[in-house]
């Protein structure tokens, strides 16, 4: 293990940063609160913060070694040139356990160290590891749920027959026809070359249509009939539902006087 003496003070510090979405980079709202968390805890404990480090719309789960800036400023630690690397969260650094621990390991094995503020200062030895594994447990659980979250409301979005992603930039004009020369028994290249005498464009501005860009219209063509029928069904549903309730069975509708 290599010795350094990183806990004494002017230790050199390395800030990260990270941020999930492409928004919030564009913002820089997250990574400033980030830096200016690490800043003011490098002066109350006399650290030297040499760079300011962000890896911008890159996901908690992205290993380190795939995260540009993270994998230089660990290199520069492991060069000696620098003795701390501080988050405002451990989330920050990692959502797994494995990923987590590790960069711990590397710091202990390399003799630099890393520090996350959301950890009780001078937690050291077993008590840390289990403090960072518990806390790298609940990350990785809430993201877990995340992502369980999303995946139920997409499916049941998909139940209801509501169309998902951007929403079609298709004429209803040019959807009809379309509709119209497949139901005649033409071919996607023949519809192309239809739509493309019509001088209809594409949702893109283009002026000529390929047999991809059918093939995408008519998709959404199917698409938004199952969704409609969908609506249908559903439609069906609730007003026998609603007949049932009204009228439940042994009791046929009274008639008018």
């Amino acid at each position: 293990m290599t010795e350094r003496t990183y806990a004494t003070p002017c230790a050199r510090a390395i800030s990260y940063a990270r941020v999930s979405t492409g928004s919030q980079a564009e913002s820089g709202l997250g990574t400033d609160a980030q830096h200016h968390a690490v800043d003011q805890e490098a002066a109350a404990r006399g650290w030297h913060v040499i760079e300011r480090i962000t890896d911008d719309a890159v996901s908690g789960t992205t290993p380190a070694q795939l995260r540009p800036q993270l994998r230089e400023a660990l290199d520069k630690l492991g060069r000696g040139d620098a003795d701390v690397l501080a988050a405002a969260r451990g989330d920050r650094l990692g959502r797994s356990v494995v990923e987590l621990l590790g960069l711990y390991e590397r710091a202990e094995a390399e003799g630099w160290k890393l520090v996350t503020l959301d950890a009780p200062a001078g937690l050291a030895g077993p008590e840390s590891r289990l403090f960072v594994g518990v806390r790298a447990l609940i990350a990785e659980f809430e993201a877990a749920m995340a992502r369980a979250r999303t995946t139920d409301a997409l499916h049941a979005a998909r139940l209801r027959g509501q169309r998902l992603g951007r929403p079609s930039r298709h004429a209803e004009s040019t959807k009809a026809l379309a509709a119209q020369l497949r139901s005649a028994g033409h071919s996607q290249a023949q519809i192309a070359a239809a739509l493309t005498q019509a001088s209809i464009p594409t949702p893109t501005g283009n002026t000529a249509w390929s047999r991809s860009s059918v093939a995408s219209l008519l998709r959404t063509i199917d698409h938004d009939a199952a969704a409609q029928a969908h609506r249908h069904a559903r439609q069906q549903r609730d007003n026998s539902t609603e007949l049932t309730q009204q009228h439940p069975a042994g009791e046929p509708p009274q008639k008018a006087a």
